[in-house]
Order: structure tokens, then sequence, then C-alpha cells
């Protein structure tokens, strides 16, 4: 594997640009609450990914 790029689920943007994109919602409440960190990067050495329970993603990877 020379490359690995992830995607949008639906494979038609790079993860950075969806992430640029997503709405931030303001939410009532406790404020002190910690977000949920899900979809990791991926290590270009180990090429290893995470999942998490219920989660899927999208990646293009090139070979030589």
């Amino acid at each position: 594997i020379s490359k690995i790029s992830e995607l949008s689920l639906s494979a038609n943007q790079e993860r950075e640009a969806m992430e640029r994109k997503r709405l931030v919602w303001n939410v009532e409440g406790s404020h002190n609450a910690e977000a949920v960190v899900r979809g990791g990067p991926v290590d270009p050495i180990k090429l290893v990914v995470e999942l998490g329970p219920m989660e899927i993603r999208t990646f293009i990877l090139v070979f030589n």
C-alpha cells in the first residue's frame, strides 16, 4: 500500500473537506459534556484502522 485516503461514507469527498463543512450544534444543558471522539486518523506507517461499534469508514488504497 503506497497511499491511503479516507473519504466520506458515500466516497464523494475527502474526509477533511467533509469535516470543515460539518454543522456545529449549540445544545442547551451541560456544557461540561465531553465530545465523543470517533474516527481517529489512520497511522500511515502501521496502517491500522480502529472501528467503534456501529461505525463505518470508507478508504481508497493505492497499491504499487
